[in-house]
């Protein structure tokens, strides 16, 4: 039952660890201001966003060659300490420039929570990996709530300085349960490991590959709007608008958080086709986010929308696993968090400039496209898929 003690444990640490890294990015425009700047401030956001990202995606797949190596929980322990470390670095940056090359190192320690979806994945049964991966979702989806809420809060109070020190403190207490409350089972690899070749494997499997583009697409979406939400949410109240901002950001991880273990309880309805219907049911609430005048109401969209991310992350986490081998989990949820990385550089870059030159509620049409674009491609695999399954439920009655 040691599955279920780090199941929990690292439940608990995502839930802090995810608080830490969400109570600081909704206000990174501010943080600029506090620094000097106060002209271009989405792009620049954009900037900051897109290169702690472009460095997490250099080094994902390497981290994700080692976690098979020597195991998840050393890269948990290694990530969680040293992002826990820049941020205290970040608190005492003078100047928008070691803001960014500070979030670049940032990135290269990036990992903490994709080394704990990697640890549960790799160390509970197989018939329990819905439910396992619903959990952790959900703990990371109520870490996203408090996030922004918590940060909205201290920042407003404490100023942003403080406030990366705080976040460290929950990096640190985060990381302390994955050294005394984790176990793993380390499987033993058979043959040479290279990424070349695990490339090669990965890009053979259409199926995969089709994931793959969902996550990123996911990515890229979300974080297209995060240089231009604060904006936004500017425009549309002058009262208290960092609380505001944080409540907002918070509003999609409440809904995450409610709908992740719902999705794991869906028995009749194929994995696939809850990420077809999430997909189609986020570029539409997207269209009309964009189209939005009014602060309770985009809170509305945006917890509805949260809903369609949790089916999203459930069904393609789940589908994923589904495709590889055990021993080969954690390169391949390395390569992942590599793409999605560079979905997360690409979003608020684009989500940056459509912002400053066709105004903040543009990056919610570009974010739309992306998703219809995931949506066509799980549809054209659709059929490989139900075959395959008819296929495997037909050998096994015969058997």
């Amino acid at each position: 039952m040691r599955w279920r003690t780090n199941l929990w444990a690292l439940s608990l640490a995502t839930f802090i660890g995810n608080i830490a890294f969400t109570m600081t990015n909704p206000f990174l425009p501010v943080f600029l201001q506090e620094l000097g700047l106060h002209e271009n401030l989405s792009i620049w956001s954009g900037y900051i966003i897109s290169l702690n990202f472009l460095t997490y995606a250099l080094m994902a797949p390497v981290w994700g060659a080692l976690a098979d190596r020597y195991g998840k929980r050393v890269m948990l322990v290694r990530s969680g300490f040293g992002i826990a470390f820049t941020y205290v670095l970040m608190g005492f940056a003078t100047n928008h420039w070691q803001l960014l090359i500070l979030r670049g190192c940032n990135g290269l320690l990036s990992g903490f929570i994709p080394a704990s979806i990697m640890l549960i994945a790799s160390n509970t049964p197989e018939e329990k990996m819905g439910y396992a991966l619903g959990i952790i979702n959900t703990f990371i989806a109520i870490g996203a709530i408090m996030g922004p809420f918590v940060g909205g809060c201290l920042v407003q109070y404490l100023g942003m300085r403080k406030v990366m020190f705080v976040a460290a403190g929950f990096l640190c207490i985060a990381s302390s349960l994955g050294v005394f409350r984790t176990t793993e089972k380390v499987v033993k690899q058979k043959g040479k490991i290279t990424l070349f070749n695990d490339m090669r494997a990965i890009l053979k499997n259409r199926q995969l590959v089709t994931y793959f583009f969902c996550m990123v697409m996911l990515y890229m979406s979300n974080f297209a709007i995060q240089p231009t939400l604060p904006l936004l949410i500017g425009e549309l109240t002058s009262t208290n608008t960092e609380l505001i901002t944080g409540i907002i950001f918070s509003m999609v991880g409440v809904s995450l958080a409610i709908g992740s273990p719902l999705i794991c309880k869906i028995k009749k309805v194929s994995y696939i086709y809850i990420m077809f219907g999430a997909l189609l049911f986020c570029s539409g609430l997207s269209i009309v986010q964009g189209f939005t005048r009014s602060i309770v109401l985009l809170g509305v969209e945006r917890f509805l929308y949260g809903f369609g991310n949790a089916a999203i992350n459930v069904s393609g986490n789940v589908l994923i696993v589904q495709c590889v081998d055990e021993e080969m989990r954690g390169r391949v949820f390395g390569t992942l968090n590599g793409f999605t990385a560079i979905g997360a550089v690409t979003g608020p870059l684009m989500g940056g400039f459509m912002g400053e030159h066709f105004g903040n509620s543009s990056s919610f049409h570009g974010s739309a496209v992306l998703f219809l674009l995931a949506s066509y491609a799980v549809w054209t695999i659709r059929k490989q898929r139900v075959q395959k399954v008819s296929a495997c439920a037909a050998s096994v009655s015969n058997t």
